[in-house]
């Protein structure tokens, strides 16, 4: 299915974004308010370069992706105008002309993120005073 991609409520592409599901990604066909961002895309996409694998125990790379985004809030809008209740979207675009805008959707169910911070906890750091029975 084509989902809009706005940012502040700005359309600035489309992506067929099928299933979505989990951490889901796509193409995105820019359109031309799309400039207005495609400086901080570039950013997010020299920073996943850079990063290569991401240490779970730095946290959700979601999170993080949020903390340093410049851009406005950006959201996936369904074809009847309403928006994707999505844990995240990013939006990354390589800077060269193979790697297009790409944009990420974490619509993973609440539980998976909540195991992913559980694994991020130390062993003997979770909050227990005592060993479990």
């Amino acid at each position: 299915m084509d989902y809009s991609v706005t940012c502040d409520g700005t359309p600035i592409g489309v992506a067929f974004v099928a299933p979505l599901a989990g951490l889901a990604h796509a193409d995105l066909r820019p359109l031309s308010a799309y400039a207005t961002i495609q400086d901080d895309a570039e950013d997010a996409a020299r920073v996943l370069r850079e990063t290569r694998l991401w240490d779970i125990v730095a946290g959700d790379f979601a999170e993080e992706f949020a903390r340093t985004w410049s851009g406005g809030r950006l959201a996936l809008i369904d074809p009847t105008g309403t928006e994707i209740a999505a844990a995240s979207v990013m939006v990354v675009n390589g800077t060269r002309a193979r790697h297009g805008p790409r944009v990420i959707v974490d619509v993973r169910p609440d539980m998976s993120r909540v195991e992913a911070c559980l694994r991020t906890i130390a062993p003997n750091g979770g909050g227990r005073s005592r060993p479990p029975a």
